[in-house]
């Protein structure tokens, strides 16, 4: 039997990383990995601390959260659809930013992460609550399903402001900066951000001051992260 010459280009995962193009796609995801490493360890942080204040039973009670116009939105059992694309919408923007921009990806990472830590501060001081979930309908069908496995496992308490409301916000923001020329990707963020917001009240997670004061808050954070402590520069995306 012929002998294999023993040259590293006979090894298939040698082999890969000589290509030029693996090395690029190695370079990049190792970049990205790095770019969100400190939004990770936050999260590790941050999330025992949050089921902590899940767990709060305040001497005083909650404060309900409720307006005459909570009353007047339907339950529209469909946006629990975009609720739950909260999740992938997030991720893939975050990931897509990183690719994009170190700077700008940092930039939506410190307001993400100081939204959430704000979240907790507000809600272990002004312990809050909703009682819009009797309104939900007697109905049968996968989306209905959707919802009360969701009340099922989210207490309908700790609701202001808005996290999901926030957190799309921030990351819709991001990508504005990211990729200021793809207009159309910029259209269907946009979308699915507004979505998500409005599937906040119109499933009963949230009631319209939830959502008014998240938007507040992204206001504020925005324009003091990205325009007051350094202002972002356009040339930042090609970062």
């Amino acid at each position: 039997m012929p002998m294999v010459p023993d040259t590293p280009h006979y090894f298939l995962g040698e082999m890969v990383l000589d290509k030029p193009e693996n090395k690029s796609l190695i370079k990049k995801i190792l970049h990205v990995i790095v770019t969100l490493l400190p939004m990770a360890v936050f999260m590790v942080i941050y999330m025992p601390v949050f089921f902590w204040v899940e767990s709060l039973n305040p001497a005083g009670g909650f404060h309900i959260i409720h307006t005459a116009l909570d009353d007047m939105i339907p339950v529209v059992e469909a946006f629990v659809i975009p609720y739950f694309l909260w999740f992938p919408y997030l991720g893939a923007g975050m990931i897509a930013i990183a690719v994009r921009s170190r700077s700008i990806s940092r930039k939506t990472a410190y307001m993400l992460m100081t939204g959430m830590s704000l979240f907790i501060v507000i809600s272990v001081v002004y312990p809050n609550a909703l009682e819009l979930r009797s309104a939900i309908p007697d109905r049968q069908n996968i989306c209905m399903d959707l919802i009360n496995y969701l009340h099922s496992i989210d207490t309908p308490t700790d609701v202001f402001p808005s996290l999901h409301v926030y957190d799309a916000l921030v990351v819709a923001a991001g990508l504005h900066l990211a990729f200021s020329e793809k207009k159309v990707l910029l259209i269907a963020s946009d979308i699915m951000a507004l979505l998500i917001v409005l599937s906040t009240m119109f499933i009963k997670q949230h009631s319209i001051i939830d959502v008014i004061g998240a938007v507040i808050l992204f206001i504020i954070v925005f324009i003091v992260i990205c325009f007051v402590i350094k202002p972002v520069k356009m040339k930042e995306a090609e970062k």
